[in-house]
């Protein structure tokens, strides 16, 4: 018994070969339940032992299988980390466009397997996106200058990013269904398969074209990542050299000025109203897209349109021999087609009353025997297209010649709606263009007799986008003769009048700017600008005409504005006043008919004495 003991808590302890060889003595001395402890435990010990020898092969299996080491790895990080940060740096410190662009193209196709890369910039000049640099005669064609007005184009300009060819075939969403036409004729006009673009706050300033891939694969995220590592840095590098250039050119013509003429103070004046204009055209360039892409909207529509009634027509033709056989019939068809086109303003019916007068015809058509369905349409159309006064000859018509011939009179009347639609359209396009070339015009510096409504307005067209919904613009315009005047310097002091009052009105409720013109006795005109914003205090009255002072949060404004405008004023022998008061402010500018000359300044005793 003492020897149990002894060996069944000696051999416990001991290594494999002791737990075997206690098993065999528990055996002989007939102890079962050390014979069993052994062989449990050595069945965990062999068990252990396997899991270990076959994670130990695994791991070394896997080192085996993987011939890149750690240290590979990290040297091939680190030398593409260098090379992006290497063009980072060239990229910043180029000045020149086509510099820029051809890093970039170079860059792109060290990394990604594209048949080729090519940037595209906006030309000013030129009014288009061209490539940058500007191919070879022979490879123009590959590579064609694209208009602002493309409406892929309009479309990128508002969805920042990278966009691929094949998600536009598939249509992957009901944004790439609605441009997929366009967008795949823009891929196939340059021969393409992917576009990134370079576009600050919805404004596009260009965008990068990657053809197919020399490998025949499609382009997937390594390729993007690639793209998206370096479009920032290829939006700024662009833009600033594009900045760059304007300011060279702008520098080149002020040195032309300089040298032909005095170092006055006018012409150190002058060159800051250009630039305050540059600024001010730098903001709302922005937004000349938006204000085009309506009208040319509208014309897309319309031309839509006009192709449906077309084919209706052309499908009914039939339906007319039963016009030209009955003469009294055609009469009245002829009428109601005129009746619609003359447009005669006496019709002309007030919006509120439409659902009154609407009603009130289908009943009467009801009591002429036409069916409830049919007189409903038959009074809409009357009323909409404001020709209640050809009731009957409607209703005549419409008995003779059953529906048929009044969905070909609808169709016919749609046509000369749609064509009107598209010259209207057309107008506001031509409106908008004619604005921003008169008022961008700085090679004006004579004195000319212009029509000063006539550049408020063009004011106003041109800031439209700075406009901001829910202000009303307020138009007094008493008839004044023209003004000999420097109309491009005048356009900058409206264009600083009414920036100030959107600004002053930024937390007004119900924002108005008014403007009116009148005349001054017999030699002067007057054009003030009235807002209901904060007002100016007692305090900064005297300091708004002060050079660099300004009210505006940091970035808004150099202070210039004001300045400016007083110095214009000043130059054209005219005067400029304000008035304020809490929830009001009015700027008042007078100026002499005849412009400056030998005029002396109006002084401020008879403009008191003339107004009133």
């Amino acid at each position: 018994m003492q020897i149990q003991v002894f060996f069944r808590y000696l051999f416990l302890f001991l290594s494999p070969f002791g737990l075997t060889l206690t098993g065999i003595l528990g055996y002989f001395f007939g102890d079962w339940n050390l014979c069993l402890s052994c062989i449990i435990s050595l069945l965990g010990i062999i068990s252990t032992w396997g899991i270990l020898n076959q994670r130990k092969t695994i791991e070394s299996q896997t080192k085996s299988s993987d011939p890149v080491s750690p240290a590979k790895k990290r040297d091939e990080l680190v030398q593409s980390l260098f090379a992006l940060e290497k063009f980072k740096e060239e990229l910043i410190s180029f000045n020149d466009p086509d510099r820029i662009s051809v890093t970039i193209s170079q860059f792109l196709e060290k990394k990604i397997p594209a048949k080729f890369v090519q940037v595209y910039t906006w030309d000013e000049n030129e009014g288009m996106f061209r490539p940058r640099p500007l191919p070879q005669a022979g490879s123009l064609q590959r590579f064609p200058s694209i208009p602002i007005f493309d409406p892929f184009l309009l479309w990128l300009s508002e969805r920042e990013g990278i966009h691929i060819k094949e998600n536009f075939i598939l249509e992957f969403t009901p944004s790439h269904q609605k441009i997929s036409k366009q967008a795949i004729k823009f891929f196939e006009t340059t021969d393409s398969e992917l576009v990134a673009t370079l576009a600050i706050k919805s404004s596009l300033v260009g965008f990068i074209l990657l053809g197919e891939r020399t490998d025949g694969k499609k382009y997937d995220i390594t390729e993007i990542e690639i793209i998206l590592e370096i479009l920032s840095v290829s939006l700024m590098s662009i833009s600033n050299s594009m900045i760059y250039q304007q300011l060279v050119n702008l520098t080149e013509n002020l040195e032309a000025k300089v040298r032909e003429r005095t170092r006055e103070l006018e012409e150190a004046q002058a060159h800051l109203v250009q630039s305050e204009k540059m600024a001010s055209l730098g903001v709302m360039v922005a937004g000349i897209a938006h204000e085009i892409n309506t009208p040319a909207a509208v014309i897309n529509g319309a031309a839509d349109n006009l192709d449906t009634n077309l084919v209706y027509i052309f499908s009914h033709l039939g339906d007319v021999s039963t016009l030209i056989q009955n003469p009294d019939f055609r009469t009245m068809y002829v009428d109601l087609l005129f009746s619609f086109v003359k447009e005669d303003p006496a019709g002309k019916i007030d919006p509120r009353d439409k659902f009154k007068l609407k009603k009130e015809t289908k009943l009467k058509l009801i009591e002429d025997g036409i069916g409830e369905n049919d007189a409903i349409d038959l009074s809409t159309f009357l009323i909409d297209h404001q020709i209640i006064h050809m009731q009957e000859e409607l209703v005549r018509i419409w008995k003779a010649g059953g529906k048929e011939i009044f969905e070909m009179l609808k169709n016919t009347l749609s046509l000369h709606r749609n064509i009107k639609n598209i010259k209207y359209s057309i107008r506001n396009i031509v409106r908008i263009v004619k604005a921003l070339k008169h008022y961008s015009h700085l090679g004006q510096a004579s004195y000319e007799m212009a029509d000063l409504v006539e550049s408020l307005e063009n004011t106003l067209v041109i800031m439209q986008n700075q406009i901001k919904q829910g202000v009303e613009i307020e138009r007094e315009y008493s008839p004044i003769p023209q003004v000999k005047c420097n109309v491009d310097e005048l356009n900058q002091v409206w264009t600083n009048l009414i920036t100030n009052s959107l600004h002053a009105m930024k937390k007004t409720e119900k924002p108005v700017l008014k403007i009116f013109t009148r005349c001054i006795g017999e030699d002067y005109v007057l054009l003030g600008f009235e807002d209901n914003g904060m007002g100016i205090s007692q305090e900064i009255k005297d300091k708004i005409w002060d050079p660099f002072f300004t009210t505006k949060d940091q970035g808004e404004g150099s202070g210039l504005g004001l300045g400016i405008v007083k110095g214009i004023i000043e130059k054209h022998k005219g005067r400029i006043e304000m008035e304020s008061s809490p929830g009001k402010t009015r700027f008042l500018v007078y100026l002499p008919l005849d412009g400056p000359g030998d005029v002396p300044n109006i002084p401020k005793e008879v403009i008191r004495e003339i107004r009133g």
